[in-house]
């Protein structure tokens, strides 16, 4: 059954007095920001979709996708202007592990792509790498290769419907699972039970990994570490502010120590933007 349209979240109140601290992001990373006067935030395109109003904002040279723009904003993705081959959301680097778990990491695929920066960034940084990217709004596809640089590619495949019903609809095995989907609470039930990370493990080619983005203050880890951990036993965390990126798999445990000869030598031969040893360094304990 496929999952209930999904609702936006992640969202940051403008006052009369102007833009208010606290920025938010879809994958669940609070950015701390100095006030703002309403001015500062410019509206460079906006649509109405079946999830609200979405526009592209920008505020000082952060370019955000949003929908709600008014007295509640809510941030998908964001683009740093002065930097824009960087990704600009800390917790979207730790996804990027993934191909450190994954040998080889030649079938990726994300699900929850907003205006596309992991995607982008992955194709750009990972040239082995074919991506299957999934989301459900076909308005922030469109709006992410208008503004943010999501351009047509000869690996990319962009798939508009929901990620459980297409998951359930197909045979591909892939190396890397990338999970950043949210409604306005937290992770979508159907995107968080036992019977969708049963789904995620069978489409998960051996030696695979799928990372799991968290936001810790409103994701319920209590529900979500057993149904995740009854597919895939293995569960490595990392962590940055509220933020947190499961890595889960089958089989051995990975030791830090293979994973740090595997992150050097990808930083070696593939020179990322972001190198994978300095992501590396954001592992903790159990949740």
């Amino acid at each position: 059954m496929p999952a209930p349209l999904p609702a936006r979240r992640r969202w940051l109140r403008l006052g009369s007095a102007g833009l208010l601290a606290g920025v938010v992001l879809p994958g669940c990373e609070r950015l701390q920001q100095a006030l703002q006067p309403a001015s500062a935030l410019k509206v460079i395109e906006e649509r109405q979709t079946q999830f609200g109003r979405l526009a592209v904002v920008e505020v000082q040279r952060k370019r955000y996708l949003a929908y709600g723009p008014g007295s509640t904003i809510v941030y998908q993705s964001v683009l740093d202007l002065d930097r824009p081959l960087e990704l600009a959301a800390s917790y979207t680097r730790l996804m990027m592990l993934g191909v450190v778990y994954a040998e080889p990491h030649a079938r990726m695929l994300q699900i929850g792509v907003g205006a596309g920066n992991m995607t982008g960034y992955a194709l750009r940084n990972f040239p082995a790498a074919e991506v299957d990217a999934i989301d459900i709004d076909r308005h922030a596809v469109e709006l992410g290769a208008r503004h943010f640089g999501l351009a047509p590619h000869p690996r990319l495949r962009v798939h508009i419907q929901d990620g459980r019903a297409w998951l359930e609809a197909s045979r591909a095995q892939f190396d890397v699972i990338m999970l950043d989907a949210y409604d306005d609470k937290s992770i979508p039930a159907a995107l968080m039970d036992e019977g969708f990370f049963a789904i995620v493990a069978a489409h998960l080619a051996p030696g695979g990994v799928a990372m799991q983005n968290v936001y810790l203050p409103d994701v319920d880890t209590r529900r979500l570490l057993p149904a995740l951990r009854a597919a895939l036993p293995q569960v490595d965390v990392y962590r940055i502010g509220d933020s947190a990126v499961l890595a889960a798999y089958r089989g051995p445990a990975r030791t830090p120590q293979q994973l740090h000869a595997r992150a050097a030598a990808l930083d070696a031969a593939l020179r990322p933007v972001h190198p994978l040893v300095g992501q590396l360094e954001f592992r903790v304990g159990p949740l």
